[in-house]
């Protein structure tokens, strides 16, 4: 049976998508949903050659819904490839238990879902005959000779589009490796780096953690604290030195003005007592005159 059309059941989006772009390479066109109830109201309506069914979905799993499919003689025919991840033959057995035609693992390249598609596509009882292009005797030449040329033209092209397909999804399914195997690589080497980068992250985590401790910032603040405790005490230190002579100025100039004043006063006091000593003086010198002339005159009498 010639497939042309199939049906992917994934809750996967990007399994979806990545069988599907490997049965488009094989000429295959299909429909894709998301859960094993969304796949038999499809079937319900639409009948494709065959189905690729995930196993683990959300709701119905993968092995009750083929056993539905292969209960149900509407579709009881059609082919179902368990697309899962799961391997082994016991495995291997209960899909076949449950009505599966075979397994495909995942993650699928073109020369394995290839290798599933030719399974399937095995030529029927009605099918054309094929051609020996290289017949071995001359009753085989005979035979041939009865077919028409247009017969023969259409076989060879069928074969060369065979071969030709079958080389296109050999290089689809080179290349899908090498794909495969460069995107391994590159996982590879960003869980590499995601684990360096984590380790470098933990480390660093560590060494803040550690430097935020009391002690460790104590020691590591030590010096500037030091530093920092030198410039304010200067600081207070010349504050309170400038406030000292401040207070000193103020007193010295509050005690010049007083000694300025008392000065002043005792000048005063001075020139007073200065003038009453005049007086005195004055008023002495007359009285000393009187008594000296009185004491002259009282001797010259005396004398005479």
């Amino acid at each position: 049976m010639p497939v042309k059309n199939a049906l992917v059941v994934d809750d996967s989006k990007s399994a979806r998508m990545m069988l599907q772009r490997l049965l488009t390479r094989m000429n295959v066109e299909s429909e894709a949903v998301e859960s094993a109830e969304a796949a038999l109201l499809f079937l319900d309506k639409t009948q494709p050659d065959v189905i690729f069914m995930d196993h683990m979905m959300p709701g119905m799993n993968g092995l009750e819904a083929t056993q539905l499919i292969k209960n149900n003689p509407k579709t009881a025919t059609i082919p179902t490839i368990m697309y899962t991840s799961k391997e082994g033959d016991e495995y291997f057995d209960m899909a076949k238990s449950h009505g599966a035609e075979g397994v495909l693992a995942k993650p699928a390249n073109q020369e394995a879902v290839m290798a599933v598609i030719q399974s399937l596509d095995e030529p029927a009882a009605n099918d054309e005959p094929v051609i020996n292009l290289n017949p071995g005797s001359e009753n085989e030449a005979a035979e041939q000779s009865n077919i028409p040329l247009i017969e023969i033209d259409k076989l060879i092209q069928k074969h060369l589009k065979l071969a030709l397909t079958q080389a296109k999804g050999e290089m689809a399914a080179g290349l899908d490796s090498a794909t495969q195997q460069l995107q391994n690589a590159q996982a590879h080497e960003l869980k590499l780096i995601e684990r360096n980068w984590q380790q470098q992250y933990e480390g660093l985590q560590q060494d803040v953690q550690q430097s935020l401790q009391p002690k460790t910032l104590f020691q590591q603040t030590r010096g500037l604290n030091q530093k920092l405790a030198t410039l304010v005490s200067e600081k207070a230190v010349k504050a309170a030195c400038s406030e000292l002579l401040d207070q000193t100025h103020s007193n010295l100039n509050d005690t010049a003005a007083s000694l300025s004043t008392e000065i002043q006063q005792l000048q005063q006091e001075l020139q007073q007592e200065i003038q009453r000593t005049r007086k005195r003086a004055t008023t002495s010198g007359i009285i000393f005159g009187l008594i000296s002339g009185a004491a002259t005159a009282a001797t010259l009498q005396f004398l005479l």
